[in-house]
């Protein structure tokens, strides 16, 4: 068995869990999938829970290192926003099944796991509402509740990875600079938010 073998687990792993969901997946059905016996899945994971927490943790740690690394050249809160909402979009359309996987199954997580995952869920939010409350402070965005637009904007972005198709009509830049337009300047564009 090989590094890409753990891999390849980790990949049809998180495409089955979306697929069925956690609990409606066996160790059988990933064994067939990646084509090995299914006590082999266990030289690579401790168990079953050990794969969905080894998912949850790869996604959020690649976010918070994107998200941390793409800001580093951006000074305004606005440029920082954009950025961070570039590359939040971004991983959720190419890493679809893992970011799909970290979303929606966290309610599976054994409680030690919930607690280090929901650590770093609330690390990687922290980030969205410091460069909202920056933007508060220096008087370029008005918001009244700063970690409800922070929810929000992050529900708003995570959702992509359930509708984006690579061959659609919009880029990922595209996208991603209409809902910075979006999130800014609401549905009554500019000229009502100078209100």
């Amino acid at each position: 068995m090989t590094t890409t073998t753990k891999a390849l687990i980790f990949k049809e792993a998180a495409r089955l869990f979306r697929e069925k969901g956690y609990n409606g997946s066996t160790q059988r059905q990933l064994a067939d999938r990646v084509g090995v016996q299914g006590a082999s899945i266990y030289h690579h994971f401790p168990s079953k829970q050990g794969i969905l927490y080894a998912i949850m943790e790869y996604t959020m740690t690649s976010l918070l290192q994107k998200v941390r690394c793409e800001m580093l050249d951006a000074s305004s809160p606005e440029a920082k926003l954009r950025k961070a909402i570039k590359v939040h979009i971004e991983y959720h359309t190419v890493d679809r099944d893992e970011t799909y996987v970290a979303d929606a199954e966290l309610r599976s997580l054994e409680a030690e796991n919930f607690k280090k995952i929901v650590a770093m869920r609330v690390a990687y939010e922290q980030i969205f509402r410091d460069i909202l409350s920056e933007g508060v402070q220096e008087g370029v965005m008005r918001i009244g509740d700063v970690s409800l637009a922070t929810k929000a904007l992050l529900q708003m972005c995570t959702g992509i990875s359930y509708w984006f198709s690579p061959g659609g009509r919009r880029s990922i830049d595209e996208i991603a600079d209409q809902y910075v337009e979006l999130f800014l300047f609401g549905i009554c564009g500019k000229l009502n938010n100078e209100r």
